[in-house]
Parts: C-alpha cells; sequence; structure tokens
C-alpha cells in the first residue's frame, strides 16, 4: 500500500464476475460480507472463488465482515477463507477480540448524540489491540451499507491514520471528502451499487476521484 494516498476499501462484493476487472483497480482493501441478515451476504462457494482469484493476482487485502458470531465461527471462517483481517460490525468487546486468531478491524457506529471525546476513547481503546477503525452512521435497521452519512465535519478531528471513514460516501461526494477532510482511510457499498448490485464502472469512478 502507497503510505501517502487515502486507502480504499470496497465492501459488500459477491459478484465473482466483477472480480476480474476489480483485482486491476487500486483498491486497498475489500469485504466480503458473512453476516446471514444482510443482503450482501456471500455464500461460500462465491467467496471461495474470489478469495482463490484475489490471492493469485493481486496484493488486496482481503476482509471479512462479521457480527456478534461466535469466537469459534470467527476463527474458523478466517482460516477457511484465508482471510487477512475480520471486520466486526457488532457488539464486541476487547474481550472477545482478544480470543481471535486473527488481525481486526472494529465498526464504531456514530449516533447523533455521541461527542466526539466518547468515540475518540472508543476509538484509543479498541486501537490498543485491533489494526484499524471504522466510523459509520449509527442505523437500527443495519450494521452498515445503509448510504447515510454521519456528520463529518463534528468529527473530522478523528480521521486519524488507521482510521476508515464510511457511510455515504459515493463517487459524486468522494473528491470533496477527500480534499476537505483528507481522511487516512475510506469505506463505501452501497455508494457504488446500482439497484443493489456493484458497479464496476461507479467503483472505477469513486477510486479515481478519491486520490
Amino acid at each position: 500500500m502507497d503510505k501517502n494516498k487515502t486507502k480504499i476499501k470496497i465492501c459488500g462484493i459477491k459478484n465473482v464476475k466483477i472480480i476480474e476487472k476489480i483485482i486491476k483497480l487500486k483498491i486497498d482493501f475489500l469485504g466480503l460480507n458473512f453476516i446471514e441478515e444482510s443482503r450482501r451476504y456471500i455464500e461460500k462457494n462465491s467467496a471461495l472463488e474470489i478469495v482463490r482469484t484475489i490471492k493469485k493476482n493481486s496484493k488486496i487485502n482481503i476482509v471479512g465482515l462479521f457480527q456478534d458470531h461466535t469466537i469459534s465461527y470467527v476463527n474458523k471462517s478466517s482460516q477457511e477463507y484465508n482471510l487477512d483481517y475480520v471486520q466486526l460490525c457488532g457488539n464486541e468487546d476487547l474481550k472477545y477480540i482478544q480470543e481471535l486468531d486473527i488481525k481486526v478491524i472494529k465498526v464504531i457506529h456514530i449516533k447523533s448524540q455521541d461527542s466526539v471525546k466518547e468515540v475518540k476513547k472508543k476509538i484509543n481503546d479498541y486501537l490498543l489491540i485491533c489494526e484499524y477503525i471504522i466510523l459509520d452512521t449509527y442505523s437500527k435497521k443495519a450494521s452498515g451499507g445503509t448510504g447515510k452519512s454521519f456528520d463529518w465535519n463534528e468529527y473530522s478531528s478523528l480521521f486519524s491514520k488507521k482510521v476508515f471513514v464510511a457511510g455515504g460516501l459515493n463517487p459524486d461526494n468522494v473528491s470533496e471528502v477527500v480534499k476537505t477532510y483528507a481522511p487516512w482511510g475510506i469505506d463505501v457499498s452501497s455508494g457504488v451499487e446500482t439497484n443493489g448490485e456493484k458497479d464496476i464502472y461507479k467503483i472505477e469512478n469513486f477510486i479515481n476521484r478519491s486520490n
């Protein structure tokens, strides 16, 4: 990964057909969703095929998304799918994370009433044992991929190294977000979809406008 450019994570890939194009793009992290309730949940055979293709042809880091699964299931899945990281999207605490056998990216969901101080403490606590943090918008309906943004301006002081900004990013606004707030990393899912499916042209535009 280029140390100076904004890190890019594309989340919720499940279409095997676009992987050949994906691996040619300047993506740092790619997320596979193993959360059964999510509409972006990926079937086992598709996940294995995507992982094989990526591992063989690129250096993209593969991230598996989990939410309040058992520790044993996450550890087993990490090995089975040859993941580089797991992304924890639920209520997993520090004790839970310490039991995992793989590097962790922890999602922190921001509610409108959360103070910057409160969120900063969560970031610092998790970074003691996690590799990265994702700041995303809180939603009762889903743990991510809602397309809704939190107040970037209010929390911009937290967009430091090892922190991804997620929620509401798309090809139309990503250039301005990067220019204005200079986040270390950005994470997108619904913002590069058309009719609920990943759109390779939107992904390309998103990446091109990110740096």
